[in-house]
């Protein structure tokens, strides 16, 4: 599991990575046949009792379409150790990060989540575990950091794969089946409901609006299914509210919508990236709050790009965009959202203790 943000009470945590805490199991259903015996025992009878012909719930119904789509995914990640006691001076370290996709075509297309191949040391660790139990090595495609996707291919054909649904048309209260590999311990199901739409939270120094559901998810959920009662796929869960050492929560799962998992998902298969999102061609620190007593301190202007050209330098602070205080990279990342390439913006730059504006014209970005 990785994230960025601390807090004292509750911290937003990607439902990932290693092993974790809790499991769901898929409820099975047996045609279970108690022969028709009567014994009597002083002078009572015993009932006769007879269980044949289950009926296929609405559930299972749903959970025959879509569990077949959702694979097991693991790979070798680099991790941060800086801080850890027992390593002086920090450094990294080699572990095996674990997490679920989902297929999406039948010729091997995977999407998952970015953190779960996020520090990836090597693609060719990367392992994808089918329905059928066959394992097989995948490429990656792309992934975007901003959207917590990442788009996987393995070299097979006639896959079942999941059918996206437009997530516009979720309705609160709705049921909901979580299809995932928590803990790393295989493929399982969990229900619940719609709790909330276009929910904001602020993980990975990013704002994301999710769906929000009381279906369990655990560590290892990351990347896996949201379905709807059809089984169709409405969106990628990436996240769970986590409880501290005061609070207890349960039932705050978090999945990106199915409208944008399909809108980032094409661009990660042509591109490898998202191309067309606005940038003001600077790269910043995220973690600014070390380096900068107030905005978000550039860290690198891009050669030849806008901000440049513009007169905007290394070690400025952003601390404005046409008026919107920003105080943090998440702050930044939310202006630019709503921002489209070749807009005229205004950026309040805090430099030597002096507030300068300098007027740039967004551009694409590269990554």
């Amino acid at each position: 599991m990785k994230i960025n943000v601390k807090s004292l009470i509750i911290l937003f945590l990607v439902a990932l990575l290693g092993s974790g805490i809790g499991t769901f199991g898929v409820l099975s259903y047996y045609d279970r046949n108690v022969r028709n015996v009567t014994e009597t025992q002083d002078n009572v009878v015993l009932n006769e009792v007879e269980y044949t012909n289950i009926e296929k719930t609405d559930y299972t119904i749903a959970i025959e379409k879509a569990y077949n789509t959702v694979v097991e995914i693991s790979c070798k990640v680099e991790t941060s150790m800086s801080g850890n006691y027992f390593i002086f001076g920090g450094g990294t370290t080699t572990s095996t990060s674990t997490g679920s996709g989902v297929i999406f075509s039948s010729d091997g297309y995977i999407v998952t989540n970015e953190h779960v191949i996020d520090g990836l040391t090597d693609e060719n660790t990367i392992e994808v575990k089918l329905y059928t139990g066959e394992v097989c090595g995948a490429r990656l495609i792309g992934y975007d950091e901003r959207t917590d996707l990442a788009v996987l291919k393995i070299d097979k054909d006639s896959l079942p794969y999941a059918s996206f649904v437009d997530s516009d048309q979720l309705m609160l209260g709705q049921d909901v089946i979580a299809i995932g590999n928590p803990l790393g311990l295989g493929i399982s199901c969990s229900n619940g409901i719609v709790s909330a739409l276009e929910k904001e939270i602020y993980i990975n120094n990013v704002y994301m609006s999710v769906i929000q559901t009381n279906a369990a998810v655990n560590e290892g959920n990351s990347g896996g299914g949201l379905f709807d009662i059809n089984g169709n796929l409405i969106g990628i869960v990436n996240a769970k509210k986590m409880s501290s050492m005061t609070t207890t929560v349960e039932g705050m799962g978090y999945a990106i919508p199915a409208n944008t998992v399909i809108r980032i998902v094409d661009e990660l298969i042509e591109n490898g990236y998202v191309k067309d999102r606005a940038a003001l061609g600077v790269r910043v620190y995220t973690s600014n709050s070390y380096y900068s007593s107030k905005g978000v301190l550039i860290s690198e202007v891009i050669e030849g790009g806008s901000a440049q050209s513009a007169g905007i330098e290394a070690n400025d602070s952003i601390i404005a965009i046409d008026g919107h205080e920003v105080e943090t990279y998440a702050d930044l990342s939310k202006v630019l959202d709503g921002k489209q390439v070749g807009d005229k913006v205004d950026v309040t730059i805090l430099r030597n203790d002096e507030e300068l504006h300098f007027e740039v014209i967004l551009q694409a970005s590269s990554r």
